[in-house]
């Protein structure tokens, strides 16, 4: 998506907005970084729609917090 292709359905109708999609009051996006059941921290999130299919992605660019998510979360595979 962050090509301006969606991923989804391959067209270059891809748009984008900082905190473009509102997720709670105060378009707030809480991530909780640590495995602490309170511990939560605001970031800033990049949002991408495609205006054929709808298909939204949000990536979070703060390169110091993913470094911790990776940390403290359970990886897959």
């Amino acid at each position: 998506m962050k090509n301006g292709i969606c991923s989804k359905c391959n067209s270059k109708t891809v748009y984008t907005m900082r905190k473009g999609i509102s997720f709670g009051t105060s378009s707030q996006f809480f991530v909780r970084i640590s495995s602490e059941m309170f511990s939560k921290s605001l970031m800033e999130v990049d949002d991408y729609i495609c205006t054929i299919c709808g298909y939204f992605e949000t990536y979070i660019e703060d390169r110091a917090k993913l470094k911790a998510v990776a940390k403290d979360w359970k990886k897959v595979g």
